[in-house]
Parts: C-alpha cells; structure tokens; sequence
C-alpha cells in the first residue's frame, strides 16, 4: 500500500504492508564510525549506541521498522533535523529513524483564502520558503497551474530561528518563532496529518473530521473495530504553551499529535495552511533608557497588534554581548555602533503601499516617543538585505552565549548553558521579570534575557562560570518554574519536555494529569517503543 490518495481526504486507519526496498540501513558499527551526528541534537546531548540507523523512504519502509522493532523488543528514536534542545531525538540505544529522505511535495489545493499543501515530513523548512518563493514544487494538474501563475505569493507563517528544521518536526513540537506574537504557532496552520502508528498502521487525520466524544475520540480502522484513544481533560495554561500533550474542550484529534514530540507515532506527511505574503515588511530596533521604557512600548505596541508582525526583547547585557560581537567582526559587523542605552525591542510591521508605510511610521515613531524610546537612534530596515542584517543581529545573540560556554567548558567539561523557556500571561510579565532580576541579581550569575515579549515568554540564558554555579542555576530554573506556574504560565513556551525536562513537567501537571497522558501513550504505543524517555 502506498500513501492513501491526498485528494480523497479520507479520515480513517489503514494496514500497512512492510517493505524495506529502497530504504537505506546503516548497522550499529557504521553508525559509530560515520553517523555520530545523529546521535545527538543541538543540546548537545550525545546518545547511546545504537543497533541500526535507517533512513526510510515511504510509509512501507517505516512500518518495517516498526515490525522489526517489535520482534525483538527494540525502542525506536525518532530524528528529523536534530535542531531540539530537550534531546528529543537523542536514542537510548535501539533503533534510531531519520525522516531526511521523505521529502516529496505530494499534492497542492485550494482553500478559503490560499492554498493547502501536503508535503512529506522530511522536508526542511529553509527549502519549504525557498520552493514557495520560486513556485517549484514539482507538481501538476490545475490547481498547481493556478497557484503558479498567480501574481500573489504564498508562504508558510511559523518561523522558528532554526530553518534547517523538518517540517514533521516542527508539527511534532508546535515549534513557533518571533512571528508568533502575529500569525500563531504551527498548530493553526496544520489541516491534516498522516501518522504512522507504532503497530505498523496508517493514521490520517484531516482537521475537523474526528472530535473528541463522551471522553474518547474513535477512528475507523480499516479492517475490525475502530481505534479508540483517551482525550484529555486536564487543563492547560492560556499562554504560548508547548509541555506535554494538548488539551482542549471539544478537542480534534489532530492536535492531539501536534505538539507531541514523536511520542505516539510518526509523521510522515503533513498538509498545512499557506497564506497569502504581505506586500511588503519594515524592521525596527529601538533603544530604551531602561528596561520599564521598554516593557511601556512593549504594552503599548500589543495594542497594535494588526501593525506589528513580531516583538523581540533584549536586555542591557545582551547589547552589550551583541555589541562585542559586533566590534569583533562577526556576522553583525555591518550593524552600526550600539548606542549607550539599556534595553531594546525588535519588531516588524506589514503594509500595503508606500503611503500606508508613511502613516505607519509617524504612529510608531509617536509611540515610541510617548514610551520613552530614542526616535533619533532608532534602526530601521524596508530592504530586504538590511532586514536579514537586523534579523542576524538577533540571531547572533544565541550563538555569541554558546561561544562564552564553549570557552568555560575548557575549565570544566561539565559547564552547559541553563536556559529558560518559561511563558506567563501579559498582566503577570512585568513580576516574572522582576522575579529574574531579583533573583540573578543576588546569585551573581552572568546571563542574558531576550526573547519573545510579544507572547510574555522571555528567555533567560544562565552562564555559569564553574561547576557550582551551574548547580546553583539548575536550583534558579526551578524555582523559575514554579513561579511562572504560580502565575498560570508554562514551563515550556516552545521547545518541548524532550528528554531533560521532564522533571519540569511535573511542576506544571498534577499526578491526574499525567497518568492521562500515560494512558494516550498506552492507546497508541501499547509495547512503549516509540521515543522512550520523552515527556513521560
């Protein structure tokens, strides 16, 4: 059997007839020897040995792992682009499966809108942008003509910074990005979903067509009685929210697997929403006095939502590293001199012609007077090459704190980066941060906080100098949690539990609520095989 016809949209589970033809095999020892990067993610966490490393092709070709895997009581990793930082595609030994291979563009449709495109889930999001900038997808029939020809041009909103991400693992963390505050989470754009279930079945889910019912959501099985998985009834925190399986009132079974970190099968294609690309963007970084200024603008900017595409914080400490950075000749050395001030905020706005630009700015440039800002060193960017400029400029921040690491780390290999992915809702932002301030302040550990302040959801990167106080910030990320709970926010606002924060997880979920993803797991992956170690 090969992938069910996209055009039917048919709902329902299918047996799978394993095949392994065309699929790439790499045995333990070769992967020892050549394949050592896919024994680890961005967290730089490196996993055990493993006794096989395949690469599958099509649908057939993962059922057969799948079978195998249940023969001899193996545990099956998942690995996409391997651009985590929980260790979510880190193995503990077993079977490990990348999905780099399946990067077919299946099928293309009209919506209410744009269009709907279906795409295997290997394909990675940098040449998703680039095959939709060009219209080359490689497909055909009318649709496709349509969709070539038109003058308007498409694009897929979520924008996590890591763009070699695969498109099936971005669905399978929620991943978002800078762009969130605007367009949403990757969830809102997700219509359909095909799954390869542990048992060696085909799941495919369209959106809207199977909604949780009396505690239960059932699915026609191909053959025999239908699939009946538990739906969740705990609740979830109503921020940008990415710990442990989602949850809602009349719930769709299709975001049930969105956001569930490869847990309960694995996607193989994915059918998303694309939607029509602003007619033109403007990128801004403006300077603030202190950081009560900028949380004012910040406040006052959410406002404006429908103007603004994104809002991006930085800290003191964190110009003053992206000012190093810049004076270094790093990928930023374009940027100008940074001026003295204490805090910053990135954001882009969308128009329509250049006199909607024009009363765009005189409102912005407006506000950021009434809030405190700096007009006359603020940055700004309508080309495309000065807004990848001040895009990087947000980008190198990141890697300029890996860089401090990878320098403490030749005192003490042990010493890692701590950072935070916490999110609270907007009226409690202004105490978590006090709380970070107060708190860092009396431990006296060097750190950064930036992020998406558009979505309250900060990112605290701790840079312990020696084994103790790398300790001392693990105690601080606790802590860090539990008031961020306190306050209805998440411990993981868009990276996921993986493997590393699980503990974490138990902060935000009671023991009730657990033991109801247990049981989901146990529904759709009964022998347990399928990313051991991940969220529960």
């Amino acid at each position: 059997m090969s992938e069910i016809n996209i055009t039917e949209k048919k709902t329902g589970v299918y047996t799978i007839s394993p095949d392994k033809t065309g699929m790439k095999i790499v045995s333990g020892m070769e992967v020892k020897k050549g394949y050592l990067d896919y024994l680890r993610d961005e967290s730089n966490t490196i996993g055990f040995d493993v006794e096989a490393l395949f690469f599958p092709r099509t649908v057939e070709n993962i059922a057969y792992v799948f079978t195998e895997a249940q023969k001899r009581g193996m545990k099956v990793t998942l690995s996409g682009g391997r651009t985590g930082i929980c260790a979510g595609a880190v193995p503990e030994g077993g079977y490990l499966l990348s999905t780099e291979k399946m990067t077919g563009f299946l099928a293309i449709e009209k919506s209410s809108g744009g269009y709907e495109l279906t795409l295997e889930a290997g394909i990675r999001l940098s040449e998703l942008a680039n095959r939709l900038k060009q219209k080359e997808l490689g497909l055909a029939g009318t649709v496709y003509d349509e969709f070539c020809a038109e003058k308007k041009s498409y694009f897929y909103p979520p924008d996590p910074t890591e763009t070699t991400a695969t498109i099936g693992g971005t669905v399978a963390t929620n991943a978002s990005g800078a762009k969130t505050f605007y367009y949403g989470p990757t969830r809102t754009y997700v219509v359909g979903l095909s799954v390869v279930l542990p048992a060696g079945e085909l799941l495919k889910i369209r959106r809207g067509e199977v909604i949780a019912k009396n505690g239960l959501f059932r699915v026609q099985k191909e053959r025999g009685r239908p699939l009946e998985i538990p739906c969740p009834t705990y609740g979830i925190p109503k921020t940008k929210h990415a710990a442990g399986f989602y949850s809602h009132k009349s719930m769709d079974l299709i975001d049930l697997f969105i956001g569930s970190e490869g847990v309960l099968g694995i996607i193989s294609s994915v059918t998303i929403r694309l939607v029509e690309e602003p007619f033109a963007t403007c990128s801004v970084i403006v300077f603030f006095k202190n950081e009560n200024k900028a949380l004012d603008f910040v406040m006052s900017a959410k406002e404006a939502k429908k103007r603004s595409l994104s809002l991006e914080y930085f800290d003191g400490a964190s110009l003053a590293l992206l000012d190093r950075a810049r004076s270094n000749q790093g990928p930023i050395s374009e940027i100008p001199e940074l001026p003295d001030l204490n805090a910053a905020v990135y954001f882009e706005f969308a128009y329509s012609s250049d006199e909607e630009l024009e009363s765009d700015l005189a409102g912005w440039i407006s506000r950021i007077r009434e809030c405190g800002g700096v007009p006359e060193k603020t940055w700004g960017a309508l080309i495309k090459r000065d807004i990848q400029r001040l895009k990087m400029f947000r980008h190198t921040l990141p890697e300029s704190v890996n860089k401090i690491i990878a320098r403490n780390k030749r005192n003490d290999a042990r010493i890692h980066k701590v950072g935070t992915d916490m999110a609270v809702p907007d009226t409690h932002l202004r105490e978590m941060l006090a709380c970070y301030r107060e708190t860092l302040a009396e431990a006296k550990i060097n750190h950064v906080i930036f992020g998406h302040i558009g979505n309250s959801h900060l990112h605290v990167n701790m840079i312990p100098e020696d084994y103790e106080q790398l300790q001392q910030a693990k105690q601080i990320y606790r802590m860090f949690a539990r008031r961020a709970v306190s306050f209805g926010g998440t411990v993981s606002a868009e990276h996921g539990i993986g493997k590393l924060k699980r503990e974490y997880l138990e902060i935000l979920f009671d023991d009730n609520a657990l033991e109801e993803m247990r049981s989901i797991k146990r529904a759709l992956d009964p022998s347990q095989i399928v990313n051991p170690g991940d969220i529960i």
